[in-house]
């Protein structure tokens, strides 16, 4: 991918650096559902980042951005996406179904994720994000002048890619976190990364974002 994205782009990353005021790290369905060992979701890798994604947030809200959680709700879907439930067995549908309902303990974001009075907090009821019709997340971010977006959290191969392929397509500077992001296998959350670093947007590491977020912030005090 280096060698392509050298001879494409002309350069091997999108962004050199981004402005903090503008910067929303979107943290997306890190909830008891999909962390919890004890819910039908869990993806034990989610619970690895999270020093890495607690670490990168304060980052983000240090340059003066923004943290938004954005968890997953199975409220008002069994009619409007029962061909999502129909992917798995009944039991397993009403299962999820039950286990995500809002004011559940599924949808509660995991309780070792450092999550601040200040930051945005959002329902979800597609995979995206930012499909038309599953969140406020659109509309929050350019409500507070946010079009730079930095995606982590889980599943790499479901959530995440897809509403940051849709935030692209919205017309956001968007990157995955690499080392935020967890996926449903190690082959599955690489192959996710491949994809939406060739026809989408950037991939970078939490030690990159924060690079880029500092060198904006060291550009501005200079000028």
């Amino acid at each position: 991918m280096r060698a392509w994205a050298e001879t494409a782009r002309g350069r091997l990353h999108l962004w050199d650096a981004f402005a903090g005021s503008r910067t929303a790290l979107v943290v997306v369905d890190m909830q008891n559902y999909f962390v919890a060992p004890s819910f039908l979701g869990e993806c034990k890798a989610a619970r690895a980042i999270v020093p890495t994604v607690n670490r990168l947030g304060q980052a983000v809200r240090e340059a003066g951005g923004r943290v938004v959680w954005v968890a997953n709700t199975s409220s008002d879907t069994e009619e409007s996406w029962s061909v999502r439930h129909a992917f798995e067995s009944p039991e397993r549908s009403r299962s999820r179904l039950d286990q995500m309902r809002l004011g559940t303990e599924g949808c509660e974001i995991w309780r070792e994720l450092d999550v601040r009075p200040e930051d945005g907090r959002l329902f979800k009821t597609r995979y995206s994000a930012c499909l038309q019709g599953s969140s406020e997340l659109p509309s929050f971010l350019r409500e507070n002048g946010l079009d730079t977006l930095l995606i982590a959290g889980t599943y790499t191969n479901v959530c995440c890619q897809t509403s940051a392929q849709d935030a692209m397509m919205l017309n956001f500077q968007t990157v995955m976190v690499s080392d935020c992001c967890a996926g449903s296998s190690p082959e599955a959350h690489a192959a996710a990364l491949t994809n939406f670093f060739r026809f989408f947007g950037d991939v970078l590491t939490a030690d990159e974002v924060v690079e880029r977020l500092r060198r904006t912030g060291t550009e501005a005090a200079a000028a």
